[in-house]
């Protein structure tokens, strides 16, 4: 798999295998295979595959949130804004981000805590604008 092109088509077979257990409801197994197709990629795919790059990490953001593994979510979602190159790219990421601080908050329903997440909340919020 040296060759640059099969690596590619694999990520990308991994990528259409995902979406088709997403839309089947499978969050578990699409995140499998969103997963191996990240551990594919090499750094230098965040440049010359962009959108593959974007798509991949933000679908698995999102099926992590699913999964109930949000610390997971948040960590891809960190990775997806420290490497968009534009605003649409991290407008997916901070829609996740947001519900992720929402589970986040519902579970933990402490005050110190809530106000960490209603802070942090705040700051994305401006963040965005």
């Amino acid at each position: 798999m040296k060759e640059d092109t099969e690596r590619i088509s694999l990520i990308e077979l991994n990528y259409r295998a995902a979406k088709k257990a997403i839309s089947s409801s499978m969050f578990s197994n699409a995140s499998h295979y969103l997963k191996e197709g990240i551990s594919i990629l090499e750094e230098k795919h965040c440049e010359t595959h962009h959108e593959l790059w974007i798509s991949l990490h933000v679908s698995y953001a999102e099926t992590e949130y699913c999964n109930g593994n949000f610390e997971s979510a948040i960590d891809t979602i960190s990775s997806i804004i420290k490497n968009a190159k534009s605003f649409s790219d991290k407008i997916p990421a901070y829609k996740t981000l947001c519900l992720c601080n929402s589970m986040v908050f519902l579970r933990t329903l402490n005050v110190d805590s809530g106000r960490r997440i209603y802070n942090d909340a705040t700051q994305i919020g401006l963040d965005v604008l």
